[in-house]
């Protein structure tokens, strides 16, 4: 659906002479990118007001989005599965955040967030046989993912130790979403890298 709406955007744009043939390709990933991250941002927000969370829905989303787009993780295979299994795991993040607001189970949150930073650390970034990192780039999105990395963990410590869950839980969801799909990324390498050895 997002890449069809990117793909008819880029065609009037090329029509109306906009851009070149040889820009088609560069606009409609670039359109893409951007309305879908505008999409499910909008999604989160929805989630948050309907859970009555919506301040904490933001905070974790802008740090999912900003952790997921240079550590990486799971693609999914088509479109399809990729919208689908976006829209779910932003439903079960904000689904945990509001859960927070009934149980405490803070320690838990730390433990697992704390586990999941470490996977990040381990495997960011981590690109995709369609389009791989060169060296440079590689040593650049490591670079900023470790920052980031470091500004969400530095805020969830704080916030654990303050007690501003309205900063903490949306943060600790954000590091255990990412960590989830960077690791469960780096098993569809793997697991696809024997295949092709062995069939």
């Amino acid at each position: 659906m997002i890449n069809n709406l990117a793909l008819r955007i880029t065609e009037k744009m090329l029509k109306s002479g906009g851009i070149s043939e040889e820009e088609k390709e560069l606009y409609i990933y670039g359109l893409f990118m951007i309305i879908s991250q505008v999409m499910f941002f909008a999604f989160s927000c929805a989630l948050g007001l309907v859970f009555g969370c919506f301040v904490e829905s933001v905070i974790f989303y802008i740090s999912f989005a900003a952790i997921r787009k240079f550590a990486g993780g799971y693609h999914a295979a088509t479109e399809a599965r990729c919208e689908i299994s976006s829209a779910l795991s932003l439903l079960a993040c904000v689904g945990v955040i509001r859960l927070s607001k009934i149980y405490d189970f803070r320690t838990a949150l730390l433990c697992a967030a704390a586990v999941c930073a470490v996977l990040i650390f381990a495997f960011c970034p981590l690109d995709t046989p369609e389009k791989p990192l060169g060296e440079k780039e590689f040593k650049y999105f490591r670079k900023v993912s470790c920052i980031i990395l470091f500004v969400i963990c530095s805020a969830i410590i704080a916030a654990f130790v303050f007690k501003v869950k309205l900063v903490f839980v949306p943060c600790c969801a954000a590091l255990v979403l990412e960590g989830v799909l960077i690791t469960a990324g780096k098993a569809q390498r793997v697991l696809g890298g024997k295949k092709k050895r062995f069939f």
